[in-house]
């Protein structure tokens, strides 16, 4: 006799409710041959692709084909973003409580950090997970199975899924539970920004003590630390949390975020590029880089914006000899409340 559909979590939740191909069918307004393909020959819809990362190595990234694309987004509106991640998990998430800047404030007042980053994290969660997540919710096997098959290439969490971020964040709920008891118990203030944990405190010899407590927790999760990305952060040395870095602010106790430098010389280096080319198909992308970076320095002393301009300014004194470029500067301009320059 075949499992049923467990009624508690699927209806209190409102999750979309089906136990064949063809309710599946009926509900996603796919054909049965094509959600069996996908699931059962998922591989094929994949291009796998490799990335450089940081330190050389390289990143396989896997892109879903449009289709599967379509289904793994269907998963995630209709299921995934129904479930309520731990308070500690600050990825993927929307609201102005979650996401970089405010995983980076959470713990700037803080004298002591430690910093941890979970080795292969996608590829880490398997498949045999995923599907005790779908099985949780009250799905019966096939309705666990056909979605696990769905999210996962090769018995893991591919990087590159619509689905990989939430599900990573439910699936680690568990580890974030344990985390935050132990650290609540200690005073010690700890969040994950995906595979990026951080714990703060103002006794240094706690965070010491506690840092083997926190890597079996990690360990018997079934994740990896990677060792030569674990760092303690002092009063000495910058905190740099998620890539944004912590440092004293002008005031009194006052504390000032700033952006990766690496990104701000890169936004000067595409600018002086546009200035000095005439070609400013890059436009838009560099503003959304202005964007982030004001967006994480806004409460600072000297607004970012501001820097920018007067950098932007001062470089476009550079091309006032050649009409070309000068044309192409006031028809493209950064801002346009900026004056047009003038030729000479």
């Amino acid at each position: 006799m075949s499992q049923k559909i467990s009624p508690l979590l699927i209806n209190s939740l409102k999750l979309p409710v089906f136990e064949t191909l063809e309710e599946l069918s009926e509900i996603t307004r796919l054909s049965t041959r094509l959600l069996y393909c996908l699931s059962k020959k998922t591989d094929r819809y994949y291009n796998v692709i490799e990335i450089p990362k940081r330190n050389g190595k390289m990143r396989e990234i896997s892109i879903p084909s449009y289709t599967l694309h379509i289904v793994q987004r269907w998963i995630l509106m209709e299921i995934l973003n129904k479930l309520v991640p731990s308070s500690s998990a600050m990825a993927f998430r929307k609201g102005d409580n979650f996401g970089h800047k405010q995983n980076a404030i959470y713990h700037a007042d803080t004298l002591y950090g430690l910093a941890i980053d979970l080795k292969d994290f996608f590829p880490s969660i398997t498949a045999n997970k995923v599907y005790t997540l779908f099985s949780n919710l009250g799905y019966n096997h096939f309705a666990a199975a056909i979605l696990t098959n769905l999210c996962t290439l090769d018995g893991r969490l591919p990087q590159g899924s619509a689905c990989s971020p939430a599900i990573s964040n439910i699936i680690c709920m568990n580890m974030d539970k344990r985390l935050i008891g132990l650290c609540e118990k200690r005073g010690i203030r700890f969040s994950r920004y995906a595979d990026d944990m951080y714990f703060s405190c103002d006794d240094k010899l706690l965070l010491l003590k506690n840092y083997p407590i926190i890597k079996k927790i990690i360990e018997d999760e079934g994740f990896l630390l990677n060792e030569r990305k674990t760092h303690f952060h002092t009063p000495s040395n910058k905190k740099q949390i998620t890539g944004i870095t912590i440092s004293p602010g002008k005031a009194e106790n006052a504390v000032e975020l700033k952006a990766p430098r690496k990104l701000k010389q890169k936004i000067r280096a595409e600018i002086f590029t546009c200035l000095m080319t005439g070609d400013y198909k890059n436009r838009e992308h560099i503003l959304g880089e202005i964007a982030y970076v004001e967006f994480i320095e806004r409460e600072n002393k000297y607004p970012y914006k501001d820097r920018i301009r007067h950098y932007i300014e001062e470089k476009s004194t550079k091309i006032q000899y050649f009409p070309e470029l000068v044309q192409a500067y006031n028809e493209n301009r950064f801002f346009k409340d900026m004056p047009l320059l003038e030729g000479k």
